[in-house]
């Protein structure tokens, strides 16, 4: 028994001793990209490791005592101020993000906690952790001098990929920008084609606004940010492979979705479970997610999706600020906020109708619920044609407004058709099958990056010139051996020809 004890308390004082110093950065206000990584920062503090975390949702858990939270939660007063400008058009929302971001920034190194970690020269990390979203954060690396990891909660941009030295392709791998998926056509293919490289122009340009703020900040930075993102040792993808295309990845790049966001369950109020309870015919969860508002949808087209909805057959909960203006009917229930993860493990919830977040359609799949899907901004029309594809879900437009119609048959059309369920069903066995939790594989290659000090060479290769990794140097020379080929194929032919004809003409006068 002491034995055990003693090999207990010798194991936790060796990992503690071999702990890390940690800095997490993920300050994009938006709950979706700060869930991805929560259980990620809980997990690696309860292995002793310390870390420290710049976050606009800070968990707030006492019990913790390992991690520390920098609370920038102001990030959301400057997005609400703003929400109402984000557009829905893909090449407008990267321009939108690229003045927020820079604005948002410098609200953030203005605050006190965040001078104190640029400034404090005895401050040390031995890992720096940024999302690609705000991939100007790497700066903290830089000045740490410590390796980092990327982290993202989406299907990322080609920018990126082609940092880690991923296949990217605006058709074969079509990115959170691509405008259309699937089988296209010539003048989809180029849409895609042309939205590509607009946003490479887009995305470019803002890198330089982004530096320039970061040199008022860090006295000059001497790496470009497309450098630093190069210089990353690693990519964390926190997104379900089913929710991704497949694409060839190098080794530097790590999936580690697939469940990382889901939480324990917990009992939910007694007015939803009874209300739930009491949906004998089924239960209908409705969510446009935590940025945009169901209420921005607009009076009349609101007044028409409750019309709608009062007609079926089917008990919804609706996450819906009514605030007493608008008359619901007893099979509708509204709430500004839902524990969502316990709503969709109800067995009497038989459909969500999302926004398309990726999050939402991770849970979706987990908790085995089939989709409507109401794109509203970035990202999410691609993320809904993707499961559309998969036979997940029902497609329908928001633009230029929802049509309470289109929303009816959807919704008839899901909960009478059984093929939905049965998609889902099969695409979570495969989603469920891995071999080790995304939240293992993050924590692991974390502390592999931290034990080698970012030495990750050997998972680099060897960078050459878009012309010689598309052959055209190749196909250049052996296009012209073959016209060379056929060149002298046709001199002989004229030739001979000339040749023939010489002797013919020869033979004739000697006729004559």
């Amino acid at each position: 028994m002491l034995l055990n004890f003693i090999i207990i308390l010798l194991a936790t004082i060796s990992n503690v001793c071999n702990g890390a110093n940690i800095l997490g950065i993920v300050v994009t206000p938006s709950y979706s990209h700060q869930l991805a990584y929560m259980n990620l920062w809980k997990e690696l503090s309860l292995k002793g490791h310390k870390v420290t975390v710049l976050t606009t949702n800070p968990q707030n858990n006492s019990s913790l005592v390992n991690l520390t939270e920098i609370d920038l939660s102001i990030g959301y007063k400057c997005l609400q101020q703003k929400i109402d400008l984000v557009p829905k058009n893909v090449v407008e929302f990267q321009r939108f993000t690229c003045s927020f971001s820079i604005e948002v920034d410098v609200l953030y190194f203005n605050l006190p906690q965040v001078q104190e970690l640029i400034n404090n020269k005895h401050l040390h990390f031995d890992v720096v952790m940024a999302e690609t979203f705000k991939p100007e954060f790497l700066v903290f690396g830089e000045r740490f001098k410590a390796p980092t990891i990327l982290l993202t909660s989406f299907e990322d941009s080609f920018v990126i990929h082609k940092a880690l030295q991923n296949d990217y392709h605006s058709i074969l791998y079509p990115d959170l920008t691509a405008l259309y998926a699937g089988e296209l056509n010539f003048v989809q293919r180029l849409a895609n084609f042309i939205t590509h490289w607009r946003i490479a122009y887009i995305q470019k340009q803002c890198f330089v606004q982004r530096k320039n703020t970061l040199d008022k900040y860090f006295n000059n930075v001497s790496l470009t940010i497309e450098e630093m993102i190069n210089k990353a040792s690693m990519l964390f993808v926190a997104v379900s492979p089913v929710l991704l295309y497949p694409r060839p990845v190098s080794m530097r790049t790590v999936n580690i979705g697939g469940g990382i966001t889901i939480k324990p369950s917990q009992a939910l109020e007694k007015d939803i479970q009874s209300f739930l309870d009491s949906a004998k015919l089924g239960a209908i969860y409705f969510s446009l997610g935590s940025n945009v508002k169901s209420e921005t949808l607009g009076h009349k087209t609101i007044e028409a999706i409750i019309e709608i909805l009062k007609n079926l057959p089917y008990s919804i909960l609706w996450k819906f600020n009514n605030n007493g203006s608008f008359v619901m009917p007893e099979n509708i229930m509204t709430a500004p906020w839902w524990p969502q993860q316990d709503v969709l493990r109800h067995p009497n919830v038989k459909l969500f109708i999302t926004q398309g977040g990726i999050q939402s359609l991770e849970e979706a799949i987990y908790f085995e619920k089939p989709l409507i899907g109401i794109p509203m901004i970035a990202d999410q029309e691609s993320n809904l044609k993707k499961m559309e594809l998969r036979g997940i879900l029902k497609y329908v437009a928001s633009s230029p407004r929802i049509d309470p119609g289109e929303l009816r048959d959807a919704i008839l059309d899901v909960m009478g058709n059984k093929k939905y369920v049965q998609n889902i069903r099969r695409l979570n066995k495969v989603n469920l099958d891995q071999p080790m939790s995304g939240l293992e594989k993050a924590v692991w290659w974390t502390e592999y990056v931290v034990r080698h000090k970012g030495n990750v060479e050997y998972m680099v290769h060897k960078t050459i010139p878009f012309y010689q990794y598309y052959f055209l140097d190749i196909a250049a020379v052996l296009g012209l051996i073959l016209l060379s080929c056929l060149g002298i194929i046709y001199w002989l032919i004229v030739a001979i020809r000339q040749l023939l004809l010489s002797d013919k003409r020869t033979i004739v006068k000697k006729m004559l």
